[in-house]
């Protein structure tokens, strides 16, 4: 393989506060965990939380930081979302510091996210 870019988008590395739960899971609690990239059609992020499998839909929110100009006080984004893969992250190669044995998660967007009140 060459190692061509192959996405539709390009991916911007991000670092956002994530919160998430598998849709039709019941009683299961919020799992968070935090951006490493975002493009317009999804998101990669890592987790300490080993549950989510490919296939699996779900629902996220994602905190935004206060931005002057455009959104003073900060907000949420949430929508829908469909797990394309998973990868054990032993260390913290990624940039940033959770425990040790956490998870890399990449999301597919099912519809665009939106801006929560």
């Amino acid at each position: 393989m060459n190692g061509a870019e192959k996405r539709k988008f390009k991916r911007i590395p991000l670092t956002l506060d994530l919160s998430c739960r598998i849709v039709g899971s019941v009683g299961e609690p919020l799992h968070t965990g935090r951006t490493v990239n975002v493009s317009p059609c999804g998101l990669y992020f890592r987790t300490e939380a080993g549950i989510f499998e490919p296939g699996n839909l779900v629902k996220i929110d994602l905190s935004m930081p206060p931005t002057v100009g455009l959104l003073e006080s900060g907000g949420r984004i949430s929508g829908l979302a469909r797990v394309l893969r998973t990868r054990s992250v032993p260390d913290s190669s990624l940039g940033f510091d959770l425990h040790a044995g956490g998870f890399g998660v990449a999301l597919e967007f099912c519809q665009p996210l939106k801006l929560c009140t």
